[in-house]
C-alpha cells in the first residue's frame, strides 16, 4: 500500500509510505469549514523533459511534513565515511506500517536504515487529537553506534495566491541568520550570512530592508533563514482562506527553526518558477549544510546554540510535536 488514511473527529488526511510523509490533511473548524494548510509539490504527474533523469522519491512525492535524519545535504560523502541522500535515507524510502491498522485515528511506521549507516531505525507515530483540529506526532531514533547528527522536521505550508496574505508568526527567538550564500544564485533576495532581529526588516541582497514575514513575496526568490534559539512555537495566519496554523515542538531538543521561502525562485525543472511554499522546519542543525557542518564549529554553535544531537545506542532519542488549526 502506498498510503494510509488518517481520520478523526476534526479532520482527515493521508500518510504516505514514501518518506513517511503526512499530507494533504483537511482540518475541520468549528463552523464546518475545512482547510488544507500543507503544500504538495505540483509536479507529481510530470513526465521528465528529454534529457532529464527521473526525480528522486522525496522530490517526486514531497508533501506536508516528514522527519529528516540526518537533516540536510551530504556535500562530501568521502569525508563523512558513509553515504546518504539529502535529508537522509528515510526521506526517500518506503516505510512499513507497524500498527494493526484497525484504528483510522492513528498510523505507526518504521524505517530501517542500510547497514553502513550509524542510524539503525526510525519510528514515526501520527495521530489525530480527538475533539481538536490538531495532529500529534512522535519520532523515535535508534542508532547502531554513538554519533552526533543534525535532526529536523520538514514541514511545508502552501502559500495563498494573494501577495502578503500569509503572515508568519515566528514566536520568540534570539536572532535570525540568513543562509551563508545565495540559495539560488540570482534569485535570493536575502543578503547572505547576516544576523538580524526583525523579520519585517531583513537584510536584502540589494542593500535595503525587506519584509520576510508576509508571503507570497511580490518578487521571485528562493531563500533560507534560521530562527536561532526559538521558543518552539511558530505559526502562520492565512488571511485569504481564514485560518491560523501553529506548530509546537520541544526547543530543548530542536533549538532552532529553519524557514524556507520558496517563492517561484527556481527556474530549472521541476521547479519551473511555479513552486510557492513556506517551509517551517524545527532543527538542531546548521541550516541544511549537513553532518560535517553541523557537528563542526559554525556561527550558530559558536553563539551557544546546539546544531547537532548526541545519539547513543543505549537510549533512543524521542521527540513529540503538535500541529493545530484555528
Amino acid at each position: 500500500m502506498n498510503n494510509w488514511p488518517l481520520v478523526w473527529s476534526h479532520g482527515r488526511g493521508t500518510v504516505e509510505a514514501t518518506g513517511g510523509m503526512l499530507g494533504p490533511v483537511y482540518f475541520r473548524l468549528p463552523k464546518g469549514q475545512e482547510v488544507q494548510p500543507f503544500a504538495v509539490f505540483p509536479w507529481a504527474e510530470d513526465v521528465p523533459p528529454p534529457g532529464q533523469t527521473p526525480l528522486d522519491p522525496m522530490l517526486a512525492r514531497g508533501r506536508g511534513e516528514w522527519p529528516c535524519v540526518p537533516f540536510g545535504r551530504n556535500p562530501d560523502p568521502h569525508a563523512l565515511g558513509w553515504q546518504h541522500p539529502i535529508h537522509g535515507q528515510s526521506a526517500h524510502a518506503i516505510w512499513n506500517r507497524v500498527d494493526d491498522a484497525r484504528h483510522l485515528t492513528q498510523v505507526q511506521l518504521r524505517y530501517t536504515y542500510p547497514d553502513d549507516c550509524p542510524v539503525r531505525e526510525l519510528e514515526r507515530h501520527v495521530w489525530g487529537i480527538e475533539g481538536e483540529a490538531a495532529i500529534g506526532c512522535r519520532i523515535i531514533v535508534r542508532v547502531r553506534s554513538a554519533c552526533r547528527l543534525p535532526i529536523g522536521l520538514h514541514l511545508t505550508l502552501r502559500m495563498p495566491t494573494q501577495a502578503g496574505a500569509l503572515q508568519l508568526h515566528p514566536g520568540r527567538f534570539t536572532y535570525a541568520r540568513s543562509y551563508p550564500e545565495a540559495v539560488e544564485p540570482g534569485a535570493d533576495i536575502l543578503a547572505p550570512n547576516q544576523s538580524f532581529a526583525s523579520l519585517a526588516a531583513a537584510p536584502g541582497s540589494d542593500g535595503g530592508a525587506i519584509d520576510m514575514s508576509r508571503f507570497p513575496l511580490t518578487q521571485r526568490s528562493e531563500s533560507l533563514f534560521q530562527l536561532c534559539a526559538s521558543d518552539g512555537i511558530v505559526g502562520v495566519t492565512n488571511r485569504e482562506d481564514g485560518y491560523r496554523f501553529d506548530l509546537y515542538w520541544d526547543p530543548r531538543q530542536l533549538p532552532s527553526c529553519l524557514i524556507w521561502v520558496s517563492n517561484a525562485g527556481r527556474s530549472a525543472w521541476p521547479w519551473s518558477q511555479r513552486h510557492y511554499a513556506l517551509g517551517v522546519e524545527p532543527v538542531c542543525a546548521a541550516f541544511d549544510q549537513g553532518v560535517l557542518a553541523s557537528t563542526s564549529a559554525n556561527p550558530i554553535s559558536e553563539s551557544g546554540i546546539a546544531t547537532s544531537v548526541a545519539l547513543s545506542p543505549d537510549v533512543p532519542w524521542v521527540t513529540e510535536y503538535r500541529m493545530a488549526v484555528h
